[in-house]
């Protein structure tokens, strides 16, 4: 047709809301909250609505100058009304605490529980005589009671004399076939007064990624092997696998420097994909990018969603201007294939974790280390088309005081609390998760939470 044009509205932009024919006028509320002014436009013919995903599409035919007929489409974004929520804590249990400090020093850090079919549960963690200790190694403790009450179980495995100063970090993941893999990595250190940071670049040392399997809920483990990697750089795979529900295998990490402060991979984010069951791992994909390349993911977290949908929660880690930026998530809608560019949830927190609740709602848990309001807070948030919107807050604990860790140098010392997760038990609650110097102890703490929504 002479004269044709097509218009379109970006969906849920600042548009303007049209007057329809034979309609009342109709204002549109854009995702920022403001409200823009309505506008007429002399139409013909009919008009086409129809809606999809909660945006509603109007389409209608216009002249606006002799001769000349317009095609203009608009659209109108309606969030769904945000439910109110409740978060609040019931109850607090140590799952791991020094039973002697007056005779040894024994630190717990960096958690990570699962729950079998039978409701026991079972956490890893790391215990050593201080943080970079290099007898550091990965633990298990045990529960039959939700949580409440914990039977420490001894290392995960025995380091043999080539490797007894090599300190490992291992996290679970329960397999759908009942099986339990740990993942992690270790540092090569050859005598136990070598720092694992090089205080002069900040990089550290050499390592190797590992992954163990059990077939007896966590009683036996096989010996650690290495998972071959294609970076240079030993991946920081602080967090636990999870599998999707088509089979897949997820893990995730950031680059640590190496020895002498280069990271010659960049600062991205490497992602770990096994189809078969963790016998073999690709890290070619990157789930996180940084436009500006001076952030790098730490300790990120995944979590599937709906099918395939899965998001990965980072702590902004600014190697470079030696500071902390707001927590980011990136986004894949293909099991992981693809991922879209940083987005930023405006929560000031570092280390942090997520888990899904329904429809698009995710709990996540967040370390505020910085700032005057430091502690462990829970949000409720809504996800819908990949934009972060805080539903509730909570702050569940809160015993340390301010500090600031952007660089890996002085972790060990200003690093008080941290790697915090959520685990969902049989009935209803959540329990919190997370590693705390208390008295300075080094303990492994949880907290039961119920979330109500209404």
């Amino acid at each position: 047709m002479p004269g044709k044009h097509l218009e379109t509205q970006d969906p849920c932009s600042p548009a303007p809301a049209y007057h329809l024919p034979n309609g009342p006028r109709t204002r549109n509320r854009p995702a920022d909250g403001r409200l823009v002014q309505s506008a007429r436009l002399s139409t013909r013919l009919s008009i086409h609505l129809k809606t999809t995903d909660g945006v509603l599409l109007v389409a209608w035919l216009t002249s606006l100058l002799p001769g000349e007929i317009r095609l203009v489409t608009t659209s109108f974004c309606f969030h769904r009304k945000i439910r109110m929520a409740n978060i609040s804590v019931i109850d607090r249990h140590v799952v791991y605490e020094n039973p002697a400090p007056h005779n040894q020093a024994r630190h717990a850090y960096f958690p990570g529980l699962v729950k079998f079919p039978s409701n026991d549960l079972l956490a890893l963690f790391t215990l050593g005589e201080a943080f970079e200790a290099a007898n550091c190694t990965t633990s298990v403790s045990r529960s039959q009671d939700q949580g409440r009450t914990w039977k420490f179980e001894g290392p995960l495995h025995t380091r043999d004399a080539e490797r007894r100063y090599h300190s490992d970090y291992l996290k679970p993941t329960l397999l759908n076939d009942g099986r339990l893999i740990a993942m992690g990595y270790r540092f090569h250190r050859d005598d136990p007064d070598e720092n694992i940071v090089n205080p002069d670049t900040d990089g550290v040392r050499e390592g190797d990624n590992l992954i163990s399997f059990s077939h007896d809920e966590g009683r036996t483990w096989s010996d650690p092997r290495i998972v071959p990697r294609s970076y240079p750089e030993l991946i920081e795979q602080s967090g636990p696998t999870i599998q999707l529900r088509r089979g897949t295998l997820l893990g995730c990490g950031s680059l640590f420097p190496r020895w002498d402060g280069s990271n010659p991979s960049g600062s991205v984010g490497a992602l770990l994909k096994s189809e078969d069951g963790g016998d073999t791992w690709d890290d070619h994909t990157r789930f996180f990018q940084d436009p500006k390349g001076q952030c790098a993911p730490s300790e990120p977290r995944l979590c599937e969603m709906q099918d395939d949908r899965v998001v990965a929660l980072v702590w902004m880690h600014d190697h470079i201007n030696n500071r902390n930026h707001t927590n980011h998530v990136t986004v894949s809608h293909d099991a992981g294939i693809t991922w879209s560019d940083p987005i930023d949830t405006g929560v000031p927190g570092q280390a942090s974790n997520l888990m899904y609740c329904k429809d698009d709602l995710l709990l996540t848990i967040h370390c505020h280390r910085e700032g005057d309001n430091v502690g462990l807070f829970v949000r409720l948030v809504d996800l819908a088309r990949d934009r972060w919107q805080t539903v509730e807050e909570k702050k569940i604990w809160g015993n340390a005081p301010a500090m600031k860790a952007a660089a890996y140098s002085s972790m060990g010392q200003n690093l008080k609390f941290g790697q915090a997760s959520l685990l969902p038990l049989e009935n209803g609650e959540i329990l919190a998760t997370h590693w705390a110097v208390e008295s300075g102890q080094g303990r492994v703490l949880t907290h039961r939470l119920r979330v109500e929504l209404s």
